[in-house]
């Protein structure tokens, strides 16, 4: 496969996953804020502070906003053209990528992509949205599984399909660490029994950020335990937004294209096992509070250099 068409498929595969990954956890703070007020301090600022720091975007600027610091950061990453990383930059990077190589996805796949752009640049419809997102949210993360359901069920298992394989996975992977890591340092000193009740409300909240409140009930049933979510979201085996899952995932889709390659030149394939490894054989103490972070962000680095390696392997940007 061309390595333009191969960058093409990767980027849109992980710009739409960035976008539904923005739109849930914007969706998710906002009504988690409203869960929060006269319960705690200052919930918008807080809430504010989490969001930047997991989407590692510096905002000060928004901190005036008229409705407060949560809404103008949600405006800026939902609405803001001057942002390239808003909802909208994310989609128009997918879209441009999908069109640059119609002949190698199905004419499904762009017309779902295709349609899910123009809705939500329809003035009418961001209008509406502007007064209440949630109906914009939920379009953005509707539109990207319905592309996602329409490309598994229209393209064969090619290069191209592990292509978008790996651009969804190592997107998903990368969210999920990020909104483990900020989250729990955010909410370690919800320790006091007097707290449970507002630890319960976070911690389910950053599991709806992952789509996975209800995989984690069926699970285990009862309170949600930090050290539970947090070795579910790092280590379950089959759900698909854990840790595990999308680089064991990730993993596969590069073996497929790999194939009939040298073992030298594999950089990427060996940095991605050697992180699977870790997970499967992790000693639970390195998940402990004291520990986490510093296990988390050794996690996220590799998985960057990882993401580097793939790139520079396949020559995508």
């Amino acid at each position: 496969m061309l390595s333009r068409v191969a960058d093409a498929l990767f980027w849109m595969s992980r710009y739409l996953e960035r976008a539904e990954h923005l739109a849930r956890l914007l969706d998710v703070s906002f009504h988690l804020e409203l869960d929060l007020r006269g319960v705690t301090a200052r919930p918008a600022e807080q809430l504010a502070q989490s969001l930047a720091s997991i989407l590692q975007q510096a905002t000060p600027e928004l901190n005036g906003h008229a409705s407060g610091p949560l809404a103008g950061l949600g405006h800026w990453f939902t609405f803001e053209t001057n942002n390239p990383t808003c909802i909208m930059g994310c989609l128009t990077r997918a879209r441009m990528n999908a069109r640059g190589v119609r002949g190698n996805i199905s004419s499904a796949m762009w017309r779902e992509l295709n349609k899910l752009y123009w809705q939500l640049k329809d003035p009418e419809f961001t209008a509406r949205a502007s007064e209440s997102p949630h109906d914009f949210y939920q379009a953005v993360e509707c539109g990207s599984l319905l592309f996602q359901g329409v490309c598994d069920a229209t393209m064969t298992r090619d290069e191209g399909w592990q292509f978008i394989q790996l651009g969804k996975y190592l997107e998903r992977a990368d969210k999920t660490l990020r909104i483990l890591d900020v989250r729990y340092h955010m909410l370690q000193n919800l320790q006091n029994p007097m707290d449970l009740p507002l630890s319960n409300l976070q911690w389910a909240a950053v599991l709806r950020s992952c789509r996975a409140y209800e995989a984690f009930q069926r699970t285990y049933v009862g309170r949600v335990d930090p050290e539970r979510v947090v070795e579910f979201l790092l280590l379950h085996e089959s759900f698909p937004r854990s840790v595990r899952f999308c680089l064991e995932q990730s993993a596969r889709a590069l073996d497929a294209i790999d194939a009939d390659k040298d073992q030298n030149g594999r950089q990427a394939d060996r940095l991605l096992g050697r992180v699977i490894s870790d997970l499967k054989f992790v000693e639970r103490d390195q998940l402990q509070p004291g520990r986490l972070h510093e296990f988390l962000s050794g996690l996220l680095d590799r998985c960057t250099r990882a993401s580097v390696a793939l790139q520079n392997q396949y020559a995508l940007r």
